[in-house]
């Protein structure tokens, strides 16, 4: 495979979810929308950007507990998504970096404390993290947003919260995990033990930094693991400094490496290593394809994928039209629509498709976009320029295959990579919009006349990420659940996110489950033990 296409896909991941602050429930660890009704804003005027106030302190790689500059000591900029500036100069991990953290963390696994504490320790420290990153709200939601783009209220009311409650959930698990017992057919005591598996490499994308950090390390540490995990390198600030704070919650030497770099020189090198002994990799299908190659090709490590989607959210004929609009709307919108399960097909009931279709305008219309910095905004600036430009080309493969755009369309402001939030009404299946992973702030509106109709239609997709359903009757609730191919389905509510909640896709969307009790099995070994009884009980 051409190392130019490596290039392009392992290091450009796609992914997960966040939205607006007004939108969310924030309790318990829980997040996501439930249909409420919020008053319209305005757009917002693109000013001069606010400074963060916050300084760039680790930009090196974090390997075996010391930030050090690459072997090379090459480094590559990561940019304001507002403005597109260099924030400041990240070391640029090779081939060479990701065979020293390799080589750290396998000695950390071999040798080191880690795997060999008691679980009880291991949950000790993983709590005191959390109470550093609940300290430090502040710096990681700054720097989260000055280095991605999203709503400062977002980062620092929503998701770092959630990371701390992720980080306690999984500290409680750490103490839990255990093998069972079975009678056997002889006189043979027979048990099973669950074992970290050992080396994890792990690469995670740029649209939820702090979020995909925390989902792919805690289950990995509970279970005993040590870590090697790749940014992404539009957003590899927020995960430097968590790190940092790990370390100083106790973390031992080598037990978590953090690299920053590119496709063919990290990302690639990290999947084919052949002293990684698991993978886990969010972002792209067709990256998620490459890493699936590489890893065959080595050691045959076992691998996780969240991938990519095309989520389709239904919107039925007896739905308060005004909450279903709202609901859909924060579906598509949220997070600049840089969301891997992003209810990115809203199919409306024709009976309802005219009204829905004005108000979901209005709604477009109404959105606050602006600097992520200043309070009340909703949309912020998309990831770079690249993206940027991914998503305008869409916006024009939709008008020229003969989709209506009702609104939007176009750049937000002449500066920094906003885009106006965009509704296209009369959307076919075979449209490109309604077929590709658009990832941004793009609606497209579908007419469906039956759930005969819509069932075939909404999984008539490669992708099986997630669903919405929107509807007062149990049983049109009940039909939809259980008819479509996708690992998440939400009834009247979307993107609720808990700790506990598999997270996952059918068909092209992956291989396996992230969260809950689900995830810790990535990282474990079954192994059975049988011992002969001479003097069994029975006898």
């Amino acid at each position: 495979m051409a190392a130019r296409r490596i290039s392009y896909l392992i290091s450009r991941s796609l992914a997960p979810t966040a939205a607006p602050v007004r939108s969310l429930l924030c309790g318990g660890g829980t997040w996501g929308f439930q249909g409420g009704i919020r008053k319209h804003g305005t757009a917002a005027a693109l000013e001069e950007p606010i400074h963060p106030g916050v300084s760039v302190d680790y930009t090196q790689l974090l390997i075996n507990g010391n930030f050090v500059d690459a072997a090379s000591g090459k480094t590559f900029p990561t940019l304001d998504p507002r403005t597109g500036e260099v924030i400041a100069h990240v070391s640029e991990a090779d081939a060479e970096d990701v065979n020293r953290a390799v080589s750290a963390a396998r000695k950390a696994f071999d040798e080191g404390p880690w795997p060999k504490m008691t679980a009880y320790e291991r949950s000790k420290v993983l709590l005191r993290f959390a109470d550093l990153l609940e300290k430090h709200n502040h710096e990681l939601a700054t720097l989260e947003t000055w280095d991605n783009g999203k709503p400062y209220e977002q980062a620092a009311n929503i998701e770092v919260p959630m990371i701390v409650r992720f980080f306690r959930y999984y500290a409680g698990w750490a103490d839990k995990i255990h093998g069972l017992t079975m009678a056997a057919d002889g006189p043979h005591h027979v048990q099973t033990l669950h074992e970290p598996i050992g080396v994890a490499g792990q690469i995670i994308p740029w649209n939820f930094p702090l979020m995909m950090f925390a989902w792919k390390i805690a289950p990995a540490l509970a279970c005993g693991n040590v870590v090697v995990i790749k940014t992404a390198e539009q957003t590899p600030l927020s995960a430097l400094y968590a790190a940092r704070l790990l370390h100083e919650a106790g973390l031992p030497e080598g037990v978590l490496n953090v690299i920053s770099g590119f496709g063919p020189t990290a990302g690639a090198a990290l999947a084919s290593h052949m002293d990684v002994d698991k993978l886990a990799f969010t972002g792209s299908t067709d990256t998620g394809k490459i890493i699936l190659e590489l890893a065959a090709r080595s050691n045959l490590k076992s691998v996780t994928l969240e991938l990519g989607g095309k989520s389709p959210f239904i919107v039925c004929e007896d739905s308060d039209i005004d909450q279903a609009v709202e609901l859909a709307h924060f579906a598509l919108f949220f997070n600049q629509g840089q969301c891997c399960c992003a209810g990115s097909r809203t199919f409306v009931h024709e009976s309802i498709y005219d009204e829905f279709i004005e108000k979901a305008k209005a709604r477009a219309i109404n959105r606050t976009v602006g600097d992520p910095f200043k309070k009340g905004i909703e949309q912020g600036p998309q990831i770079d320029k690249d993206q940027f430009e991914k998503i305008l080309r869409y916006i024009r493969y939709g008008v020229d295959g003969g989709a209506t755009l009702e609104t939007g369309g176009d750049r937000h402001g002449s500066k920094g990579y906003y885009i106006q939030p965009t509704v296209f009404s009369n959307v076919k299946d075979d449209m490109v919009i309604a077929q590709d992973e658009i990832f941004g702030p793009v609606q497209s509106i579908l007419k469906f006349k039956d759930l005969k109709d819509v069932i075939h239609r909404a999984n008539n997709t490669r992708y099986g990420l997630a669903a919405g359903v929107f509807t007062k009757n149990i049983d049109t609730a009940n039909t939809l659940t259980r008819a479509l191919r996708a690992g998440t389905v939400w009834v009247n509510c979307f993107d609720v996110l808990d700790a506990s909640i598999p997270f996952g896709g059918y068909k092209m969307s992956g291989i396996g489950r992230e969260k809950g009790v689900y995830s810790l099995m990535n990282y474990l070994q079954v192994k059975a033990v049988v011992t002969p009884l001479k003097n069994p009980a029975w006898l």
